[in-house]
């Protein structure tokens, strides 16, 4: 990301802030993308295991509804012409090397699945941010430029078409 600040002479003051409103509100969209990108990605990494029997879906099915249940015969006739025993097993097997990588695969499958989630979240968060933080400082910018460039008249200075051009502090007593 790269944003841009200046100091220096604002309106022949010292000490003046600009802020690179443009590249904030840039990177903050960039962010938001970033963020859906990531969160396609987990899904498509999710479809793929789930594919493979290692996991759930990432994408829910249309309608919220499952694959419907084969008949007694279908099951029956690919039970004979292939492992179909086997096809509610996970890919690792079931026995006890088998279910022991079974608990850690899936724990840390989950645990994956829960932090890619919360980053992808997170991503597109940081990115509303920044724009919103780049909206801010922009009308901010705005309004001090407007007060800067105000007339105010300074009877101090003998004349009331004269600006002032210091302010000073409270005097002692």
């Amino acid at each position: 990301m790269q944003t841009s600040t200046t100091t220096g002479d604002v309106m022949g003051g010292a000490g003046g802030f600009q802020t690179d409103t443009e590249s904030l509100k840039a990177e903050g969209t960039s962010f938001v993308k970033l963020g859906e990108d990531f969160q396609n990605s987990v899904k498509r990494l999710m479809d793929g295991l789930s594919a493979l029997g290692a996991g759930p879906p990432g994408t829910p099915p249309a309608g919220g509804q499952k694959e419907p249940d084969k008949s007694f015969g279908e099951q029956f006739t690919s039970g004979l012409t292939s492992f179909a025993s086997k096809a509610d097993m996970p890919p690792w097997g079931d026995d006890e090397i088998g279910e022991k990588f079974g608990v850690v695969y899936e724990g840390v499958r989950d645990g994956m699945y829960e932090s890619m989630g919360h980053l992808s979240s997170k991503l597109q968060e940081i990115g509303k941010a920044l724009t919103s933080m780049s909206k801010n400082y922009a009308e901010s910018e705005d309004f001090s430029e407007s007060l800067i460039k105000q007339h105010v008249p300074n009877p101090q200075a003998g004349g009331s078409d004269k600006l002032v051009s210091r302010l000073e502090g409270p005097r002692p007593h």
